[in-house]
């Protein structure tokens, strides 16, 4: 199993094999290497079956992603001057997108209501102690009580 944190190089491509299965492929990229050392490191990623064609619209180039590969493994070909071309392939088993706002469908959560605040840049009274906002946490003992067991 092969986890990268990395990102798309280029839009997806969805196509279809010959019996029909969906299949999403699109080119990734992460560093290797650190300083003056550091080098990129190009990915073709494929994706199978009906999850590529609900994630297609949402791999869109320059957004960052983790990927979970299997299969991993380096393509050889001729070239056609002569030489050996080398590209690196994996088969996606699942991936999950780092906040950007965007979401697919399948990942969202549904959205609470945030309580009415007073905006951050609002003067406030020099009687009030300024206090640091702490961010806000999912309580999941509230649910409890729904809880019929």
């Amino acid at each position: 199993m092969f986890n990268k944190l990395v990102r798309i190089g280029r839009d997806a491509e969805l196509r279809a094999l010959p019996n029909g299965t969906p299949v999403l492929s699109f080119a990734a990229v992460y560093d290797v290497g650190y300083g003056q050392n550091k080098k990129a490191q190009w990915l073709d990623c494929s994706m199978f079956g009906d999850r590529a064609t609900k994630v297609a619209d949402f791999i869109l180039k320059g957004k960052q992603i983790v990927i979970y590969a299997d299969d991993l493994c380096i393509h050889e070909w001729d070239k056609p001057d002569g030489s050996k071309g080398f590209k690196l392939q994996c088969r996606i088993g699942s991936f999950d997108f780092v906040s950007d706002g965007q979401q697919a469908p399948q990942q969202q959560a549904p959205q609470r209501q945030a309580p009415a605040q007073q905006p951050q840049y609002a003067p406030q009274s020099p009687q009030q102690p300024q206090q640091a906002q702490q961010p806000q946490h999912f309580d999941s003992d509230a649910f409890d009580s729904d809880v019929p067991f």
